[in-house]
């Protein structure tokens, strides 16, 4: 683009001050106008004219070409322009000839420029044509080539802070720029400061000959007022003192006197403006009478050699976004780049050019901007234009559309590792494109939690191909619900909820044992965490059940030909998990269980009553022989006892040798086992006591009813008294113990007739303490001499044979 300098506020420069312009083209910060116009260089083979600020080296025979936009011109039209231009070489200064200012001229440049001083004096420049002119004066060349310099950089720092203040950018960031262009420290400004005082600064910073120049004491007519800190540094650059101090005196005292005499020189600058024009700038200063009044503009070309950019490595670039990307050089380097212009992408396979935006970025790199390039996804060639010759960059660039992120899953097993207490674990993202990914974050949904970064590796690495997939590293110090934010280089923020789960279930009492020949079996799971079992799987066979009251229970249906042992795994379903939690030798397979075939019964000493076949009498010792199946010889079996059915008195658990309350196991043989005991120890009056075989590690076997225990009455003694008790009845005194369980009294099993007093106790004896005696009434007559006596137990409907008679 031609370069431009646009017009500041309406204060004119004009030759007639008061005359303002129809319109105020942008430029000339904190200063005035005296217009604005294209200053263009044209190669002397093909080519189009470039803007003078664009072209880094003017070849010799070139043609440096004027056209004016919008001048303030005086009313006879004699306003002429020239250049001085500074010639590569033996140190000459040619002086190019005037020409009217108000049309398009061009002027050709028969030797390389080095520098090049545009002269514009709106009442004409003599009073006659000036003819080129050679001089050897190398005060005035280094005066014009150090003013080149000086305006080069006050113009540009002029230029930065406006655009600043413009973009509400703020000063800092153009000073940065500023310094590390020209290679001066960055100043730091104080917010207390004025304008005039920080405008200073700066100018001390860049032009160190200005140190002496004091804002405070210069007038306030000879700095620009506009209250931006770029006004000030252009008001300052224009005032006298600092003319004097940067030689801008001297320079314009030698021009006067050897190339323009009869002229006031005044210092001007040029700032961009509309249309690709430059804002000549300069002091609003009103011209002295008879003395035509010139405006000098000092420009020295860079002469910079065309570098030699390549990619580092084939670069991977997200459609529709900045990115920075990595040059080498075989000559020059990044910085120079900024003379490259018409930067775009060719593609690889000969189609239509995309044009970008490039800027330089760091000392080796460039930031190009895809946000509004209309390119598709593909390889490409980055190219610019330098000069009028082509600047390719070798290498590729490959355009890759963002990874949509919408559908991001954690892959399959990443939920089994997020577990409280496992620590920083890894786990794979999968469901999109990451190579574009920036950050990741993990939030967690508790109040008052604070982000926290999360480390995060992609297989090839960033911008280094399509990879669909990401590993992360999740702390599980904690568990809880949580969302991962994932950041691609376009700043837009992606959720991913996750969870870290409960501990996964512990288990107490593995492993279950399961027995040879059973169809199905109980399962009971202790433990922890069981509440999050939903199902459980095994080899061994078919399960069912659920969690029960903090424990997991069910029942398991055996498959055919297992054998003892056997060892399997239960494979459980937890929530939350992706894949089942295998719990190795969870199940064991041992042999048989125990079983109980057949009971003999003997009881120690004589009651006097009948006892049924299946009773038991407390308080009185049983013998007991348990003929048991599946007994193995080389184990020591247990017996558990206990009532089958109701409260218990007191659970037993015998094993063989070992007494306990009153009662004894042994083996009485292969599969035999004698048992020895007092019913009333383990069970009350009505229990089906139980026996259980145990073994080690067969397990137990089914429950065996060994009878049920009853309470009988001891009867010593009984006699029928001569008492007559109605008209057909006799009192009768009965003499024992326990007599309280007696009902009904009778001569036979189906007739008696109820005791209705209690038991009284006897005198105690040394060895009987116990005694008791019941008056009872019976009928008469009895059914023979000496009839037994048949007493009825409470709740029974059919009366006992005794053993005593009257």
């Amino acid at each position: 683009m031609v370069a431009s300098l646009a017009l500041a506020p309406a204060v004119s420069l004009a030759v007639d001050p008061a005359a303002a312009p129809p319109t105020v083209p942008l430029g000339c910060t904190g200063s005035a106008t005296l217009g604005t116009f294209q200053l263009a260089v044209r190669p002397f083979s093909q080519g189009s004219p470039l803007p003078l600020k664009s072209v880094a080296e003017i070849p010799a025979g070139a043609r440096l070409v004027w056209t004016p936009m919008h001048l303030k011109l005086p009313v006879s039209d004699s306003a002429e322009v020239t250049a001085v231009v500074v010639p590569a070489g033996d140190g000459s200064l040619i002086v190019l000839e005037p020409r009217k200012a108000n049309v398009p001229t061009e002027w050709q440049l028969l030797r390389r420029p080095v520098v090049i001083a545009l002269v514009y004096g709106p009442q004409g420049l003599s009073e006659g044509k000036v003819q080129s002119l050679v001089s050897r004066n190398q005060d005035l060349l280094r005066q014009l080539a150090d003013y080149a310099d000086q305006s080069s950089q006050v113009e540009s720092l002029v230029q930065e802070l406006a655009d600043a203040e413009q973009s509400r950018g703020g000063a800092d960031n153009a000073i940065k720029g500023m310094s590390a262009g020209y290679g001066v420290s960055a100043q730091k400004l104080s917010s207390t400061a004025s304008s005039d005082q920080q405008a200073a600064l700066l100018l001390k910073a860049l032009i160190p000959a200005s140190n002496n120049y004091d804002p405070l004491a210069t007038p306030s007519n000879q700095v620009q007022q506009s209250g931006g800190l770029a006004a000030s540094v252009a008001g300052l650059f224009f005032g006298n003192p600092v003319a004097l101090a940067a030689g801008g005196a001297a320079l314009f005292a030698n021009l006067k006197t050897v190339l323009f005499p009869n002229t006031e020189f005044r210092s001007a600058f040029a700032q961009a403006a509309d249309k690709g024009g430059l804002a000549l700038c300069t002091k609003n200063q009103a011209p002295k009478s008879k003395t035509r009044t010139a405006y000098l503009w000092a420009y020295r070309v860079p002469e910079i050699a065309r570098p030699v950019p390549s990619l580092g490595a084939a670069q991977r670039l997200p459609l529709g976004a900045k990115s920075t990307i990595a040059l080498k050089f075989t000559k020059g380097s990044a910085k120079e780049l900024e003379m490259a212009r018409d930067w775009k992408l060719l593609p690889a396979d000969g189609g239509k050019a995309v044009a970008v935006a490039v800027k330089t970025a760091a000392a080796s790199s460039v930031d190009i901007d895809l946000s509004d390039a209309k390119a598709a996804a593909g390889d490409y060639h980055l190219a610019a234009t330098w000069d009028w010759d082509s600047l390719p960059v070798a290498g590729t660039v490959h355009l890759q559309p963002y990874g949509d992120f919408t559908h991001i899953v954690l892959a399959p097993g990443g939920h089994d590792k997020l577990v409280e207490g496992h620590g920083s674990v890894a786990v794979e993202l999968t469901g999109a494109d990451f190579e574009f990914l920036e950050s990741v974050v993990m939030e967690s949904s508790a109040r008052d939690a604070k982000p926290a970064e999360v480390a995060f590796t992609l297989p090839l690495g960033k911008r280094a191909g399509v990879q669909n997939g990401v590993i992360i590293h999740i702390d599980t110090s904690k568990q809880g619900l949580y969302h991962l934010s994932l950041m691609q280089s376009d700043g837009v923020a992606h959720k991913v909820p996750v969870a870290v789960l409960p501990p996964n279930p512990k288990f107490s009492n593995l492993p279950i044992r399961l027995n040879v020949g059973e169809t199905r079996e109980s399962i009971l799971l202790s433990g922890s965490g069981l509440d999050r079992v939903e199902a459980i799987l095994s080899d061994a066979g078919e399960i069912a059940g659920g969690p029960d009251s903090g424990n997991w229970s069910g029942e398991i249906r055996l498959k055919a030909g297992l054998k003892s042992g056997q060892t399997f795994p239960l494979r459980l379903k937890i929530m939350g998990l992706d894949d089942s939690l295998t719990v190795p030798g969870a199940l064991e397979i041992v042999g048989p269980r125990p079983k109980v075939r057949s009971l003999q019964r003997s009881l120690v000493g004589a009651m006097g009553i009948e006892i049924g076949a299946d009773e038991l009498p407390a308080g009185m010792a049983a013998g007991l022989v348990l003929t048991v199946d599946r007994l193995r010889d080389s184990t020591r079996p247990k017996l558990e006892l206990n009532c089958a059915d109701g409260e218990l008195r007191q659970a037993l658990t015998l094993a063989p040798g070992g007494p306990a309350s009153g009662a004894s196991l042994t083996s009485a043989g292969p599969g035999v086992l004698y048992l020895s005991l007092d019913p009333g120890v383990v069970g009350y009056p009505g229990c089906h006591m139980s026996a259980t075989v145990i073994m080690d590690p067969e397990g137990r076997s089914d429950p065996f009813v060994l009878g049920r225990v009853i309470r009988l009455p001891r009867l010593d003694k009984f006699t029928l008294t001569s008492e007559k008790v109605g008209d057909a009845g006799y009192a009768g005194i009965l003499e024992g113990h326990d007599l309280d369980v007696i009902e009904k009294v009778g001569w036979d099993a189906a007739n008696g007739l109820p005791v209705d007093e209690i038991p009284a106790p006897l005198p105690p004896l040394p060895n009987d303490p116990l005694r008791q005696t019941l008056r009872l009434i019976l009928p008469w007559p009895a059914p023979g001499p000496h009839a037994p006596l048949y007493i009825w137990l409470r709740g029974e409907s059919q009366g006992r044979k005794t053993s005593v008679t009257y």
